[in-house]
């Protein structure tokens, strides 16, 4: 630790040095030059030629104060090295933040044939990060020697220790490969789907299944740089052979799952599922599918429900899927009176059903007399919705219509009734009391 202090300070004895200064003053002056052309040229907000022809005009845009930026880092780079004949920390600059901004054109890029989101995502956790890791320690090496910095111990136990690049490839290292493996990822996924023509659930398998490769692969290589010995990933890996037959089993069958509905996509995002509950059919629509659960989104309640993917392989469900068709067909069951004509009832059923806005003409509802019942004739009408997310407003709707025309039309709707007789003998104990 005493040899990394040392290091450090004389880097900063470094900074300190006049023709360091020097440089620092005239980027300091570019910058102060940008902004005051950033407030007059507002190069965000003019009209661009040919900007309505080519739309991708709009997405570069933003990015034209920072390339003017540049232009005036480049600027300030030459004066100083033409006057001052110093400039290779200026010329640095200049360079990363070029990288910078080419970055930035390239997630532009990655926009038009990746998911905005996973790709904003991506920039703000890895991209960003990543650069800035690799410019601080790049600004170092313009002063001192990396290689020193990269190979000093910061960490001893026993006879082993571990050295400052080491710890810096094990922190940050698994990090940007955890969390940055999703953008290759998708972007490998969406070759091997125009090239082989993969169908939306196996292209979202082999994303997956790609992304999680990248991962276990990149935290391998990791740990051997570091020097972790092979037997002790040997250890763990034993260790994790025993935790996936204990504790593990679940979470294990659930990954395993989450990865067989992928490819054989019978649940996708978009579809409708038919759980069942306590009180019926609760309808519910895929938002998600993960490698462990399933995100469903319930109407009733606006709730969202986390279903372990192993779910769908013990329990029979309904699916009305988003790509074929979502109709669904709906029903309400009533009663009527003996005395009224099957005919009749049937007739006002299904001219009552149609009248429901969200019930569907083609195919046309239908009156079915189901059973004679002890008190009544029970007839059900079946008819077609398009959206299967309004099935219980739409039978609630249908039923109070029915009601209503019942009662217009005469139609009796009765319900069970016990009368109780009292015996003779029963009678005449009551009477002698």
């Amino acid at each position: 630790m005493n040899e990394l202090s040392q290091l450090f300070q004389d880097f900063l004895a470094d900074l300190l040095r006049i023709e360091v200064l020097r440089q620092f003053a005239g980027l300091g002056l570019a910058l102060g030059v940008w902004l005051v052309l950033k407030s007059k040229l507002k190069l965000e907000e003019r009209h661009w030629p040919q900007e309505s022809h080519w739309p991708w005009l709009a997405q570069v845009k933003p990015l034209a104060n920072e390339t003017l930026l540049w232009v005036c880092l480049a600027t300030a780079t030459s004066w100083l090295i033409t006057t001052t004949g110093v400039g290779e920390l200026a010329r640095y600059v200049t360079r990363f933040y070029a990288i910078c901004l080419w970055s930035r054109f390239g997630l532009v890029a990655l926009r038009r044939y990746l998911p905005p989101k996973v790709v904003k995502t991506s920039d703000l956790r890895v991209i960003r990060p990543l650069l800035l890791l690799v410019g601080i320690l790049q600004f170092y090496s313009q002063f001192a020697n990396l290689d020193q910095l990269w190979a000093t111990q910061v960490l001893h136990w026993g006879n082993d220790h571990l050295t400052f690049g080491a710890l810096i490839m094990l922190v940050f290292g698994s990090y940007f490969v955890t969390a940055g493996a999703e953008l290759p990822a998708l972007a490998v996924a969406e070759v091997m789907r125009r090239a082989l023509g993969l169908s939306g659930p196996s292209h979202r398998a082999s994303a997956l299944v790609i992304r999680y490769g990248l991962g276990a692969l990149g935290l391998v290589l990791i740990l051997a740089y570091v020097g972790v010995n092979p037997t002790l990933l040997a250890a763990v890996g034993g260790g994790l052979s025993v935790g996936l037959g204990f504790g593990l089993k679940e979470v294990f069958s659930n990954f395993v799952s989450g990865i067989w509905l992928l490819l054989e996509g019978a649940v996708r995002p978009g579809d409708v599922l038919l759980l069942e509950s306590g009180r019926g059919e609760d309808p519910c629509e895929v938002l998600e599918l993960g490698m462990r659960a399933t995100t469903l989104w319930r109407d009733r309640d606006n709730v969202e429900l986390v279903v372990p993917n192993q779910t769908f392989f013990t329990q029979s469900m309904i699916t009305y899927s988003g790509l074929r068709d979502r109709r669904r067909r709906g029903q309400v069951l009533i009663g009527a009176a003996y005395h009224h004509p099957p005919e009749t009832v049937i007739a006002l059923l299904e001219a009552t059903a149609i009248t429901i806005p969200r019930v569907l003409h083609q195919p046309a509802p239908k009156g079915l007399l189901l059973r004679y019942d002890d008190s009544a004739i029970t007839y059900a009408i079946r008819y077609w919705i398009e959206n299967p997310m309004d099935g219980v407003g739409v039978a609630s709707e249908v039923g109070i219509a029915v009601w209503n025309t019942f009662q217009a039309e005469g139609i009796e709707i009765p319900f069970p009734q016990r009368v109780l007789h009292n015996s003779p003998t029963h009678q005449e104990s009551v009477n002698s009391q």
